[in-house]
């Protein structure tokens, strides 16, 4: 807050102000590396309540494309049912979830690129959420220890995808990665269904 009052006071132009720049700027990485850590170390017990899958990913992507994470060279599509996908859940964790996979197949885009998100059912009466980007792509090793903490393929903390595998875990669900180098990444949820969801599919 000091610093941004000072910034204020500062000509646009003048080399202050582009170094208050690079202390708010850094100042905002080190706030999402730290708030990221607290959520691996002690993440805050699940609050469930019905929630429609696919408008909590649309909101997510509205979301997105309003924020400093994607360029004119990303195309971002969600593809989700006509009629609510209810599950058990909580909402702001699986929100959590669709921004970190969302941000992490970005940040594997640094030219452009497309990331697709659906949401659809399985025969097995689980929702089936789909990340697929046309990004960088990643060596079956880097594959076999994404989900392990400070394991970062984009080059940041990498405590982010940890957290993700920890929430749906956490929600009784199963996450798959399959990724080739240079041909992108697809990373795969599956969650337990509300029966009125699976109905609509029969």
């Amino acid at each position: 807050g000091s610093i941004q009052m000072l910034r204020a006071d500062m000509q646009n132009d003048s080399s202050q102000t582009e170094l208050m720049e690079i202390i708010l700027r850094e100042s905002d990485r080190l706030n999402r590396i730290i708030s990221d850590f607290l959520n691996y170390a002690r993440p805050r017990s699940i609050v469930q309540s019905k929630v429609d899958v696919g408008d909590l990913l649309k909101q997510t992507f509205t979301l997105l494309r309003n924020s400093a994470e994607i360029n004119e060279q990303h195309v971002i599509k969600a593809q989700t049912p006509d009629h609510p996908a209810l599950i058990d859940a909580d909402s702001e964790q699986l929100r959590q979830v669709f921004w970190n996979l969302a941000r992490n197949a970005l940040h594997a885009m640094p030219g452009g690129g497309t990331l697709h998100a659906t949401v659809t059912h399985n025969s097995n009466k689980r929702l089936r959420i789909t990340f697929a980007d046309t990004g960088r792509g990643m060596t079956p090793d880097q594959v076999e220890h994404l989900f392990e903490p400070f394991s970062s393929t984009t080059g940041g903390v990498g405590l982010g995808l940890s957290i993700v595998y920890q929430i749906i875990r956490d929600h009784g669900g199963t996450i798959n990665v399959r990724s080739r180098e240079g041909q992108g990444t697809t990373i795969t949820i599956e969650l337990p269904a509300e029966d009125r969801f699976v109905s609509a599919q029969q």
